[in-house]
């Protein structure tokens, strides 16, 4: 009788100082139900112990093959995990977060289970100590679900529309993808904001993606991860252009999505707005202005923000000080 074997998948970690971290997220994924895997550890020109540790990891189990590497970003850590990838199947965990036991295993179950280039699990956050918060990510569109309500299956244009509306998670880190998917799709070198960015190309490449809402994937809120406070404008900024970028392309391919793709524009620049008012910053932005009858006139746009962006528009000193008199009497 001929056994059928599982595919290899191939698990990428770029690592770039996270000596707190990295044990536990590497055993986590050594932990794994699903057993063939391959463990790619991408040392990204780390300055602190976390290139070493790799090494030390790589000698409890076969299957972590560790590379080091000029720092080059995160979105080059995944490149090169990507060209030296073997598995069939290829997934990403970012390694200052952790998996549950079964989170390959169930992604291969998903991706497995039909014409699928794609499959994802929902996230759980936890705090910098591990401890787990009452916040989940998940999908929350209207697509009906299967006989199993919480699994769901998005063709392209279902998908495109729903990670414009953020209703389904554009992280790369919670995900399979089969290895051909990564042909001609490749992470932006140098963006903060490269998960969102990679699905611009990737949706070209995408039939299906299948969904499940359990969740398996443990996000971890740091301090001083790339997306805290101390690196708010470089990420705004990245938003605010991807978010452009994916505006061009809807409006050239998938001119339908026009509204959610404007919705995605002006949810990112209202929020860096806010972001400089509560520094106490003049919002300066033209987008704004030359755009505000299409915000208006956006039925994905709340009431509020409505108002806000015509207050801003008209004036941009009288609105900062109220923005702060809201929060002043929201704290006390």
């Amino acid at each position: 009788m001929k056994i059928k074997m599982h595919p290899l998948i191939s698990v990428i970690i770029p690592v770039y100082n996270v000596e707190r971290f990295l044990g536990e997220c590497v055993y986590s994924v050594l932990d794994q139900t699903y057993s063939n895997l391959e463990i790619l550890l991408i040392d990204d020109g780390s300055t602190d112990n976390s290139g070493h540790i790799c090494d030390l990891l790589s000698k409890k189990d076969n299957r972590i093959k560790v590379i080091h590497k000029k720092n080059g970003g995160l979105s080059d850590a995944r490149n090169v995990g990507i060209v030296k990838s073997k598995g069939k199947y290829i997934s990403f965990v970012d390694s200052d977060d952790k998996v549950k036991p079964t989170f390959i295993e169930k992604l291969y179950q998903l991706i497995s289970s039909g014409n699928y280039q794609i499959a994802q699990v929902a996230t759980t956050r936890i705090s910098e100590s591990g401890k787990k918060l009452n916040q989940s990510i998940m999908y929350t569109g209207n697509v009906k679900p299967l006989e199993d309500k919480e699994i769901f299956v998005l063709n392209k244009e279902e998908f495109i529309k729903d990670i414009l509306l953020e209703r389904v998670h554009c992280a790369a880190w919670c995900n399979l993808y089969t290895a051909d998917f990564f042909k001609n799709v490749y992470f932006t070198k140098g963006k903060v904001n490269e998960d969102f960015l990679m699905w611009l190309d990737g949706i070209d490449y995408l039939n299906h993606i299948v969904i499940s809402n359990e969740c398996l994937y443990l996000y971890r809120k740091r301090k001083n991860s790339i997306t805290s406070n101390s690196n708010a404008n470089k990420l705004y900024f990245d938003l605010i252009d991807n978010s452009k970028l994916w505006l061009y392309k809807i409006r050239n391919q998938f001119p339908q999505y026009e509204d959610e793709a404007y919705y995605n524009f002006f949810v990112v620049l209202l929020s860096y707005i806010k972001f400089e008012m509560g520094k106490g910053v003049l919002p300066k932005h033209i987008d704004l202005d030359r755009n505000l009858r299409i915000l208006i006139n956006n039925k994905y746009i709340t009431f509020f923000d409505k108002l806000f962006s015509l207050s801003v528009s008209i004036s941009p000193k009288l609105c900062t000080h109220l923005w702060h008199f809201i929060k002043d009497l929201s704290r006390n």
